[in-house]
């Protein structure tokens, strides 16, 4: 039977709470002191709002206690304490935020696997800088000067964490985001091909038609496969915004 969020606190915080060595500093802790930061980074975004105080607390002093014996066996205890944590607070804080990589993270294996498939000889087919180059740092600049920085910074925070609350103009804003990254993605892969199929044309001969063609129309439709496969990602993140906005819409609407 699986804990609850309480009981697997009550769990942390059951044995007695060692106390800080004496003479510890007021204020923040030195850094001799201090527990992993990407591992206090990632409790902070996994645990609930109502346990993070409680939660930190007890890993930071049982951490200090610890390396006063050794500071590396302290922080792979405090490593293990994180991963035990996050795997079970991590389907409950952030399911939504499971589910939405979930459905990229299949999408982008399952096109790589059909790449793969449908030419093992040479997989690299797929591949071309210039292309990669073309489509995603384009669409992306496009999509921050059709909106701003603030706006990428709450997209990336969204992406983060789907379920956060929000007000109504900042899905706006975020879904308005999404929409110009993915548009823009498209277009520049259409813009990209015809780029692509002028320079074919003028430097297509009789002599080397048979020996050049199909890998250079291979190479120019390679912006369009970008171009699409980002319009894909983006408009699944822009019906999350959609989506997130009226439950968070309706859940105001039930507790008002």
């Amino acid at each position: 039977m699986k804990q609850s969020g309480s009981e697997h606190h009550t769990k942390l915080t059951s044995a007695k709470r060692p106390l800080y060595p004496e003479g510890l500093p007021s204020g923040p802790l030195p850094p001799a002191l201090q527990p992993p930061l990407l591992c206090q980074l990632l409790l902070e975004w996994v645990l609930p709002d109502a346990l993070q105080e409680p939660v930190l607390g007890d890993l930071q002093e049982e951490f200090i206690e610890r390396q006063q014996q050794s500071r590396s066996s302290a922080c792979w205890w405090y490593r293990g304490q994180t991963v035990s944590t996050c795997w079970h607070f991590l389907h409950q804080t952030k399911g939504d935020w499971l589910m939405l990589v979930l459905s990229m993270v299949f999408f982008i294996g399952i096109s790589l696997w059909a790449m793969f498939v449908s030419n093992p000889a040479d997989p690299w087919t797929y591949y071309d800088f210039v292309s990669l180059v073309l489509i995603f740092p384009s669409a992306l600049l496009f999509a921050v000067g059709a909106t701003s920085r603030r706006t990428l910074q709450q997209a990336v925070a969204f992406l983060m964490n789907p379920g956060a609350a929000a007000e109504p103009v900042v899905y706006q804003q975020i879904r308005h985001f999404f929409d110009v990254m993915g548009q823009s993605a498209l277009l520049l892969g259409f813009f990209s091909t015809l780029i692509g199929v002028v320079a074919i044309a003028n430097a297509m001969t009789a002599e080397n038609f048979a020996a050049s063609f199909g890998p250079a129309t291979a190479v120019c439709l390679l912006t369009l496969l970008y171009g699409s496969g980002l319009k894909t990602l983006c408009y699944v993140a822009a019906q999350k915004v959609s989506f997130t906005a009226r439950e968070n819409s309706r859940n105001d609407s039930v507790l008002g």
